[in-house]
């Protein structure tokens, strides 16, 4: 209903407004769809050899594309919607002071902060709600079913929230208010911050969960319609924002700003959630960035190396009661790793099977295989064999029907197969 009090200056800012949010998720769009076949095919090289990536973008594409694009539309649109935030407020602080004064909604005059003073206000915005995002992230990132709901339940919490301060806030922040004062007038008035927020986060949510629901619409139609909720969604906050902040001003006059010592305790909390967030996707990008060029390494085994203990008469006779022998094999694998990255090689496991059956699980030894080198691994393995293979045990691995197969935990959830012997 706030449209209603348009007036031809007011209706002029928010139509730039509006175009400038259209041109700049526009110009995120169409680079992203006119690249998209790009970024994936770098992405594939990255961590895909060459001579996998048929099968693998086949695999893709068949199965999986459609669950791909969905998490690229969602991760768009929500770095879309901070992206308008950070860099249209300018052009959204003048739809909000001339709907203010052609509404004739603020008796006193208009006394701006400086414009550095605005921007600086919305990156402290922006750096408290990166935080609780990231937090969300590791909350949701479990098998606990109740922490799952629970980080659902705080994402919806954070956007409302979010589009509550950022819509609300422009009107007071022009009477001198900052956000200290205007975040107690809003955390005093519960049901109208959240309420609001949840009814403007309804068109950006709407177009997402819509594109979603359209598989068929192909990418580019999804990112069209995800923007355009966007768009809509930013255009109708402004303009209620400015009509339901104003008569929070008194109220927000009446808080008291807060104290140095709580806006230091408040800086050193955020800080510090910032950067255990950013340490633990430190830790996770660094994992995976050089895992992902394990895959690219060359592996062979080496059955001059191979060795067993060999069982003695006695054990050989006990053995025979049971017609099962149990020895310990080696033998060594040699990876040569060719990419420009330092390779890790950390948790691992490798099977050993014949003719499909699984004999024995064992794991290569964890260490570094820098670039352009090649490292030896000493593998050591439990055979359960008869005893009457027991003393022919290298003829029998080297040539009858036996595989191995090695199983390397390239990310969270994802093994991939890396097969050094196989026979038929």
């Amino acid at each position: 209903m706030a449209a209603r009090k348009l007036r031809s200056r007011s209706a002029m800012w928010l139509g730039v407004y509006m175009l400038s949010a259209a041109a700049l998720l526009g110009l995120v769009a169409w680079q992203l769809v006119r690249h998209e076949d790009d970024l994936l095919q770098l992405a594939m090289d990255y961590v895909i050899p060459r001579d996998w990536q048929f099968a693998t973008r086949t695999l893709l594409l068949k199965f999986f594309a459609q669950q791909e694009k969905l998490v690229i539309t969602n991760a768009v649109v929500t770095a879309a919607l901070l992206l308008v935030q950070i860099t249209l407020f300018p052009i959204k602080e003048k739809v909000s002071a001339a709907l203010e004064l052609d509404a004739k909604l603020v008796a006193e005059p208009i006394e701006e902060h400086p414009l550095w003073f605005e921007a600086w206000e919305e990156i402290k915005v922006f750096l408290a709600l990166l935080a609780a995002q990231a937090s969300i992230f590791w909350l949701g990132y479990t098998d606990d079913p109740v922490r799952r709901k629970l980080a659902v339940v705080a994402s919806f919490i954070v956007l409302a929230v979010n589009v509550a301060v950022d819509f609300l806030s422009p009107v007071m922040q022009r009477h001198k208010l900052v956000y200290s004062q205007i975040i107690k007038s809003l955390a005093a008035h519960p049901l109208l911050s959240f309420l609001f927020g949840v009814l403007f986060a309804l068109p950006a949510a709407g177009a997402t969960a819509l594109a979603a629901a359209h598989p068929a619409w192909g990418f580019s139609a999804q990112i069209g319609v995800a923007f355009g909720g966007q768009v809509l969604g930013v255009a109708l906050a402004v303009l209620g924002g400015t009509v339901a902040g104003a008569p929070l001003i008194s109220d927000a006059r009446r808080r008291e700003r807060t104290h140095w010592w709580a806006r230091a305790i408040a800086w050193l909390l955020l800080l510090s959630v910032l950067a255990w967030n950013g340490h633990r996707f430190g830790i996770v990008g660094r994992s995976i960035f050089h895992k992902t060029q394990i895959l690219k390494c060359e592996y062979a085994v080496d059955w001059s190396s191979f060795d067993a203990d060999t069982p003695s008469a006695i054990e050989l006779i006990q053995a025979a009661r049971t017609d099962r022998i149990t020895i310990n094999a080696s033998f060594d694998v040699t990876v040569t790793n060719a990419t420009g990255v330092d390779v890790e090689i950390e948790h691992n496991r490798v099977e050993v099977r014949q003719r499909g059956q699984l004999l024995a699980t064992t794991q290569l030894p964890q260490g570094r295989v820098p670039t352009g080198t090649s490292q030896k691994l000493h593998v050591t393995l439990p055979l359960t064999i008869a005893p009457s293979q027991a003393l022919r045990i290298r003829d029998l691995v080297t040539t009858k029907d036996w595989t191995i197969t090695l199983y390397l935990d390239v990310a969270e959830g994802f093994t991939f197969p890396v097969y050094l012997l196989t026979k038929t």
